[in-house]
């Protein structure tokens, strides 16, 4: 049996593994290898789209809605935006009724993974993969940390910095992710089971720190306990080395509007599946993951082309950037404006539909209803 070594249990890494037990399990010997400690998992809760959710269920066995589910999943039935555009004080975003989301902790996703048994895991620190790992494929997810900026494109986006806050308690209807609109940026707020994670982003050569942690409190009456900045970007080239593959931050990031990241961790999966047995060239991962990262950076930089409720330096930057949609962007958009929700429905099957990104012409239909004043 060949083997495939996944390097990090953080999100990209347990969605790595789960992807690869679904589809081959019987093909591969799956390893993690984990150092505990070395790069924190996040604290605060986080979102997926809808195929994440199936594949974390499927693979963990788990009834992911239970109170006592392993890893603090709770309903996710959409995105409600509140302040976004100029025409609607708020707006939904409904997943399809048939397909749902989840919200989940990503610390007791990583335990649920190194727990249960279906993976042969290792604690150890893997400085170079293809020198101290004897697999025939390795999946790198060891994240942002110490990688080589020279190797990575930067993505077009407002946003550098996020304080977060989890704070005791939670809305128990509140079944979506609400993501609202703020005079820095915008903040995520997302029910965990027993918890409410909050995250402030703001740009923070327009903002400082102390102002951001002031309208946070002022807005949302919690106090940040942790923070964060961070880049957007996309890695030059995800296949490295002779057997190497990158996923996860060390592979691209962008800011978290839309909850994309499982999204994308799992179709850099299927990917890399489809050149481990043999039906892409691998040079093919590399394309199409660039590709699928720029559709990401161009669906989310549109949604700052509204504007918010606030005129304030930080939304007049983000209308400002470059934005260049492509002929497949301008395409959807274009048909979704003639389209009824029934016909959408009707045709909506994320297996098989014409998707931009990970968007179909609802979310096209959508934002352009909701955030633009087309009355």
């Amino acid at each position: 049996m060949k083997k495939i070594a996944i390097i990090g249990a953080g999100n990209a890494g347990c969605i790595s593994a789960l992807h690869f037990y679904y589809y081959s399990h019987d093909k591969y010997e799956i390893e993690i290898y984990h150092s505990p400690g070395e790069h924190p998992i996040e604290r605060v809760g986080q979102g997926t789209v809808v195929p994440p959710a199936g594949l974390i269920a499927s693979v963990l066995d788990l009834n992911w809605y239970a109170p006592e589910n392993l890893i603090g999943a709770t309903f996710k039935s959409g995105i409600l935006y509140e302040g976004w555009g100029k025409s609607k004080d708020e707006f939904f975003h409904p997943f399809p009724m048939t397909n749902m989301s989840m919200h989940y902790v990503p610390q007791k996703l990583s335990n649920a993974v190194l727990e249960s048994g279906l993976f042969k895991v290792k604690q150890q620190t893997i400085n170079d993969p293809e020198k101290e790992i004897d697999s025939d494929w390795i999946i790198d997810c060891r994240g942002r940390h110490n990688r080589d900026k020279d190797n990575y494109d930067s993505l077009i986006n407002p946003l550098n910095a996020c304080l977060l806050c989890r704070k005791e308690g939670r809305d128990n209807d509140l079944i979506y992710t609400r993501t609202v609109a703020t005079p820095d940026g915008w903040t995520f707020v997302v029910p965990n089971q027993d918890s409410t994670s909050y995250g402030y982003l703001y740009n923070n050569k327009i903002t400082s720190k102390e102002e951001a942690t002031y309208n946070m409190m002022e807005l949302f009456d919690v106090e940040p306990d942790g923070d964060l900045t961070f880049e957007n970007y996309i890695a030059k080239n995800v296949c490295v080395g002779e057997r190497t593959f990158l996923n996860g931050n060390r592979c691209g990031f962008l800011e978290p509007l839309e909850a994309t990241a499982t999204g994308f961790y799992q179709n850099v999966c299927q990917a890399i599946y489809c050149t481990t047995i043999g039906a892409i060239p691998r040079q093919s991962v590399n394309t199409y993951v660039r590709e699928e990262m720029f559709r990401l950076e161009k669906f989310i930089l549109w949604h700052y082309q509204f504007g918010s409720k606030y005129d304030t330096p930080f939304w007049e930057y983000a209308k400002s950037l470059p934005f260049n949609p492509d002929d497949k962007f301008n395409y959807m958009l274009e048909k979704s404006k003639g389209m009824t929700n029934l016909e959408i429905d009707k045709q909506y099957d994320p297996k098989v539909s014409e998707l931009y990104g990970q968007w179909s012409y609802l979310s096209f239909k959508n934002w352009y209803e909701n955030s633009l004043d087309i009355s």
